[in-house]
């Protein structure tokens, strides 16, 4: 056992609030006080200061209030639809001046934190294919599919508008039940949307990362990439890093991998590999930074995963047992009880019964 840590005021996680507002903005547009979806963001109206963040559970908080204002979820599309490079930063002009479809995606994801430290994007191409799945850090994914479309749509609705296209994903798979009245964003997005799936996926084709930019521009590209760049290097940089750690811990974990520090710091640096290594011994300063070992941190992404699966899907035990590393599911229940005092049947049963019944949204 890691000896207690002390306890601190810790920064305030979630999205940029620049990006947020495009939200009461959408509710402004519509002849509306959006004073009360303000009030939800904790913010003050027209106020969206660029180092303010907004978590995430205050953006659903938020996103319930739009859409009961306005009686028409519509009203989130239309925000998406709104996101300009003045909403995220130096890191939007630098994306809309980049060459290449591929450029854009390394960079957001490079630089992502800068925009929300509570979910993190990685990317992986294969069979033809973009795979992103976007991962929770601290936190259960949101559960409300609404939220998604707002996440989803802004990044798609961007896209379209930096690439001049009308890019159709193969497929978008969200982590919550389907609500009422999702066909619109079904015919927002254009291709099949999966509903109250284990992960948050979405399925482009590969050629996207090949497409030209028509808004290119080498200057303007470099300086806001250096401004960025320099945005993200003054910051704290050991919990973006943690944050990069358990996402790469969650994923080898998953597929059986090597779970060892050596491993896990040579998987961070081929995910960005336009930065500096990564070593074993950066990576086990910054778990020792948060008064962790590398193995309680291991630890607490295999509980988290574990926990999540349990909760959020139908996964069987045994299988969940296998992706989080176990090779028997006797030791699973005994890892299950240890944290929760609870079977692992136990724990499912208790998050069904404890889920909010569905309601009907307009």
């Amino acid at each position: 056992m890691s000896a207690a840590r002390p306890i601190q005021d810790a920064p305030v996680k979630g999205i940029q609030a620049t990006f947020v507002r495009v939200l009461p903005d959408a509710v402004s547009a519509r002849g509306l006080s959006a004073a009360p979806v303000w009030d939800a963001l904790g913010l003050k109206v027209d106020e969206a200061p660029e180092h303010t963040r907004v978590p995430v559970a205050a953006l659903c908080r938020a996103i319930e209030v739009a859409c009961r204002l306005t009686g028409d979820p519509l009203v989130l599309m239309q925000a998406a639809q709104a996101v300009r490079p003045l909403h995220l930063g130096s890191l939007g002009y630098a994306l809309m001046s980049s060459p290449l479809g591929e450029d854009g995606l390394l960079m957001y994801e490079r630089f992502q934190t800068l925009l929300c430290d509570e979910l993190l994007a990685r990317h992986r191409v294969a069979k033809g294919l973009i795979e992103v799945r976007h991962e929770a850090v601290d936190t259960p994914l949101p559960r409300d599919a609404r939220f998604w479309w707002l996440l989803l749509g802004a990044r798609l609705g961007f896209a379209r508008w930096v690439s001049g296209r009308d890019l159709v994903p193969v497929r978008i798979d969200i982590p919550a039940p389907r609500p009422s009245q999702a066909d619109a964003f079904d015919r927002f997005i254009g291709s099949a949307v999966r509903y109250d799936t284990p992960d948050c996926r979405e399925l482009m084709p590969a050629d996207w990362l090949a497409w030209l930019n028509p808004n290119a521009d080498p200057a303007m590209h470099a300086l806001m990439q250096a401004r960025t760049a320099q945005q993200l290097a003054s910051q704290p940089q050991g919990d973006a890093l943690l944050m990069r750690a358990r996402i790469v811990l969650s994923e080898r974990m998953g597929q059986g991998l090597d779970l060892s520090l050596e491993a896990v710091s040579q998987a961070l640096h081929a995910d960005a590999s336009d930065q500096a290594p990564t070593t074993p011994r950066q990576l086990q300063k910054r778990v020792s930074d948060q008064g962790l070992s590398f193995k309680d941190l291991i630890e607490e992404v295999r509980r988290e995963r574990a926990l999540r699966l349990l909760r959020d899907t139908s996964q069987a035990i045994g299988e969940i047992a296998q992706a989080c590393g176990y090779t028997e599911v006797s030791p699973f229940h005994r890892a299950v009880r240890r944290w929760t005092g609870l079977t692992p049947a136990q724990v499912r049963q208790q998050a069904l019964t404890q889920a909010p019944a569905a309601t009907e949204h307009p």
